[in-house]
């Protein structure tokens, strides 16, 4: 655990450095925040929810009930999988766009389905994008990875 704990700092840390986040909090709402994301994400992979519900009360006490009512449903459906698995899964479920939570290229980033309507070109969604936060993947890019990949397999 003390191992995930440094990764997150380290992660805080870089993150920080791109954003700003620490210095200028008030340019970040709930749902961009990055320094709630890297949290969540790491509360999520590990089930250290003391952590995430200490961070919301200090600074969206507003949105910490809801949130952590969420976060409990949410932790059910974190998975880790390897490429096989990954690649049946996004086949079983019609899965046409991905979204992560941190760099879609850490080996800790947890990707949750975005909606994709049957009528909608999935490229639209896959669009350039900037920043180390919420970005969409094609599934076939995920499926590349060296590493197993964590996924939210809630279904929209």
């Amino acid at each position: 655990m003390e191992v995930q704990q440094n990764n997150m700092g380290k992660r805080i840390t870089l993150y920080d450095e791109y954003y700003g986040f620490l210095e200028n909090p008030s340019k970040f709402n709930f749902d961009t925040n990055p320094h709630r994301l890297i949290i969540k994400n790491y509360a999520l992979r590990t089930g250290d929810k003391i952590l995430y519900e200490f961070y919301l009360k200090e600074v969206f006490p507003d949105r910490a009930i809801e949130e952590l009512h969420s976060f409990d449903k949410d932790i059910n459906y974190i998975q880790q999988m390897g490429r096989e698995e990954l690649a049946l899964w996004l086949i079983d479920n019609k899965v046409k766009v991905l979204q992560s939570d941190i760099n879609t290229t850490d080996k800790d980033a947890i990707f949750r389905i975005v909606p994709v309507a049957d009528t909608e070109n999935p490229d639209t969604y896959l669009q350039q994008q900037e920043g180390l936060i919420l970005n969409n993947v094609a599934p076939s890019e995920l499926i590349t990875f060296p590493y197993h990949v964590w996924i939210n397999t809630k279904l929209p």
